[in-house]
C-alpha cells in the first residue's frame, strides 16, 4: 500500500495532463475533432473524479484539481515566462498529494 501512496499523484498526473493538453490544443473544426475533444473531456474528467475516490480523501483530489489548473494557466501563458512561474508549483503539489495520501494510509491502518 505505501508503493501505490508514493505513486498515484505521479499516475494521475501521467493520466491527466495529455488529456488536459490535447483538450487545450484541439481547435480544428469538424465532427471527428469535435468527437475528440468531447472524448479527451470525458476522460479528462473521469480521473479528477476517480481521483476525489477510491478513499484518497478530499484534499488528493484538491491537490490533483489545482495540478491541473495549474498545467492549464502555464498553457495559457505559454509564450512568455510565466509559464515556468506556474510550472514550479507543480512538484510541490506532487509532495503534497504525496504527503495527503501517506496520513490518510496511516488513519486508515
Amino acid at each position: 500500500m505505501l508503493n501505490r501512496a508514493l505513486s498515484e499523484p505521479c499516475t494521475f498526473a501521467l493520466l491527466q495532463w495529455p488529456a488536459l493538453v490535447g483538450l487545450l490544443s484541439i481547435d480544428q473544426p469538424g465532427l471527428p475533432w469535435l468527437a475528440l475533444r468531447i472524448l479527451v473531456g470525458l476522460w479528462l474528467a473521469a480521473m479528477l473524479v476517480a481521483a476525489y475516490t477510491g478513499g484518497r480523501g478530499m484534499g488528493f483530489g484538491n491537490a490533483m484539481l489545482l495540478q491541473c489548473g495549474l498545467v492549464a494557466a502555464a498553457w495559457w501563458m505559454h509564450p512568455s515566462a510565466w509559464a515556468f512561474a506556474w510550472l514550479a508549483a507543480i512538484p510541490l503539489l506532487m509532495l503534497v498529494a504525496q504527503r495527503l495520501r501517506l496520513r490518510r494510509l496511516e488513519t486508515a491502518g
